[in-house]
């Protein structure tokens, strides 16, 4: 059952696009030392040892059902392996600021997506302008210039927007899982990426082979992303899913970019641009036009 969303909910919400917003920066500094599958192969390998050694304490049992299993892998895949993979990829050429930005345009992909898998969530006036409207702000910040250019430019933006999308695909496959505590669905899930991506990492980059020479501060950075912005901000993310819902958890789409700009400008020294924030004005802005549209469909 749904609860309705109180204090703590919106405290834990505001931790987890704290924590994922710095999580774009941590991929800078691990970037240093690793190539992005091996990235995303190690915090995914590090969060699912930590989160599944506690769901076992809780007293938590593994399942024993090959279909919680296949659904532990397909989930894996889209709520790690893809966008932890293309998002490290796309940062080898983007500021950790622009990169959220991209991530922000989740919540308008959700409206697509619910659109075409629900019954009762058909695209409104409202949504279709706020959808709109939020296009018109990624168009903004990629720059109709990087077009001319060539796909060079633009694939990188265009990579992160497909994570963003992965991680709208995943949240929607979270709600069917049904039987397993939190705490072993987010360890499942871990594993499940953690099976697809640890081979993958090993077989094209093997990090294994300039071990020696990795500088300390990316081995820091990718613990720091295992332990922290994937092993304990998943916990909580599928924690609020199942608790209130994945509309209410989809408003961290609207905190992530503004945290990670902020700490682009901070720690990195990136620049903050006119076309940044009048992007993300316009992305946010058509999210919150959209959910007004859903709120009239209630109605």
């Amino acid at each position: 059952m749904i609860k309705t969303p109180g204090l703590q909910a919106y405290i834990l919400l505001a931790l987890q696009g704290a924590v994922w917003g710095s999580s774009f920066q941590a991929i800078k500094y691990a970037l240093e030392g690793f190539g992005p599958i091996s990235i995303a192969a190690g915090r995914i390998f590090i969060a699912a040892f930590v989160l599944l050694v506690y769901a076992l304490m809780q007293g938590d049992r593994l399942p024993r059902s090959a279909s919680i299993w296949m659904s532990f892998l397909l989930i894996g895949f889209f709520n790690c392996a893809l966008p932890f993979f293309l998002i490290p990829w796309g940062e080898q050429s983007l500021d950790s600021g622009r990169a959220a930005i991209f991530m922000a345009t989740g919540p308008l992909i959700a409206i697509l997506l619910a659109h075409f898998t629900s019954a009762n969530e058909h695209i409104t006036r409202y949504k279709a302008a706020g959808f709109i409207l939020g296009f018109i702000g990624v168009l903004y910040v990629i720059g109709l210039d990087t077009f001319s250019t060539g796909m060079g430019d633009v694939l990188p933006q265009l990579a992160i927007i497909v994570a963003a999308a992965s991680y709208v695909i995943s949240g929607a496959m979270v709600k069917r899982v049904k039987g397993v505590s939190s705490a072993m669905l987010s360890a499942g899930v871990l594993v499940g990426g953690c099976l697809i991506t640890l081979p993958a990492s090993l077989l094209f980059e093997n990090p294994l082979t300039h071990s020696e020479s990795m500088p300390n501060s990316a081995i820091i950075a990718l613990v720091y992303l295992g332990l922290i912005p994937t092993g304990a901000a998943f916990f909580v993310r599928f924690y609020l899913i199942r608790m209130y819902g994945y509309t209410f958890v989809a408003q961290v789409g609207y905190l992530v970019p503004i945290f990670s700009v902020l700490f682009g400008v901070v720690l990195l020294g990136e620049t903050l641009t006119a076309a940044m924030v009048g992007g993300l004005l316009l992305i946010l802005g058509g999210i919150v036009l959209s959910r007004r549209g859903n709120k009239a469909q209630k109605e």
